[in-house]
């Protein structure tokens, strides 16, 4: 209970901050709008290749089908961990970005200043570099995780592996985007820091963020059970305004959330980043509050 009650408190500071700098939202959302059209395109493109290009759909059908050793040829395989991996890489920059300009703008307010939504996207694109390189190592480890994952036919060792080790990477770069944010520093040097930062003011920084996810997840659970309780009784009594109403507003208020969650989680890293480094906890937040964070786990 101590930790959800702390968690609860950063999540107030933070919707605090938030209620200053209401446009910071914008960032996750152009984050989310990026990769949807980035999706987009590249299904579209490629169902245009396949529908124009016979033989390339023939192609893709041969492949689907096992050849006389039961396995596709080792170049098909490459080819498809080569796209996988520029995938994971575009929309790992693409995300990074973002969160860099939010965490970046979350800094300087809490260093006093007034930032505008220019400033955050100033600082990104001066960092673009150094996050496209955070992004390659990042969609190759997603990569490694996926190969683990797929290893499996069944939940193995490959998924605990793989578990293990995203619960692992997730860790070592939880500071990873503030450390961008605020120093001109290499990607490799940048996941450094945020061990290094870790290790100093290791604590319940992970129980913390147990207590942000249900405090999220209760009310985004809730969300969903009730607009799909809602659509199934409005289609069940043949009322179609109503079901338009009921999936149109859950889906808004889910959307929401999730953008609200994504903000306040980018806002909380960069609170703590500062008093990682530093050692003094940012005005808006509870200085006891964030030490507890970040203090060994009782």
């Amino acid at each position: 209970m101590a930790v959800f009650a702390r968690s609860w408190s950063l999540f107030r500071s933070a919707l605090a901050v938030l209620g200053a700098e209401k446009a910071f939202m914008l960032y996750p959302l152009l984050a989310g709008l990026g990769i949807l059209l980035f999706s987009a395109l590249i299904l579209g493109g490629g169902g245009w290749l396949v529908l124009s290009h016979p033989e390339l759909e023939q192609l893709l059908s041969q492949l689907e089908q096992p050849s006389q050793d039961g396995d596709a040829p080792w170049w098909a395989y490459a080819a498809g961990a080569l796209l996988l991996w520029l995938f994971l890489l575009v929309t790992s920059f693409i995300t990074h970005f973002f969160l860099t300009a939010l965490v970046g703008g979350t800094l300087e307010r809490l260093r006093g200043g007034n930032p505008s939504l220019d400033y955050g996207l100033a600082l990104a694109r001066q960092r673009a570099g150094v996050i496209l390189g955070y992004s390659a190592i990042a969609a190759t480890v997603g990569l490694a995780l996926s190969f683990l994952r797929g290893r499996d036919q069944q939940p193995g060792i490959g998924f605990l592996l793989a578990s293990l080790g995203g619960f692992a990477w997730g860790v070592a770069t939880f500071l990873v985007i503030p450390v961008l944010a605020a120093k001109d520093i290499g990607p490799i040097a940048a996941i450094k820091e945020s061990v290094g930062l870790l290790k100093r003011t290791w604590g319940e920084q992970l129980s913390v963020n147990v207590g942000l996810g249900l405090i999220i997840g209760l009310p985004m659970l809730l969300l969903f059970a009730g607009t799909l309780t809602g659509g199934v009784w409005a289609a069940a009594t043949e009322q179609p305004v109503l079901l338009i109403i009921t999936l149109a507003t859950g889906v808004t208020l889910i959307a929401l959330l999730s953008l609200m969650s994504a903000t306040l989680n980018a806002m909380i890293r960069g609170a703590v980043y500062v008093y990682a480094e530093t050692g003094e906890v940012p005005g808006p937040f509870d200085g006891d509050l964030v030490r507890q964070a970040m203090r060994p786990g009782t």
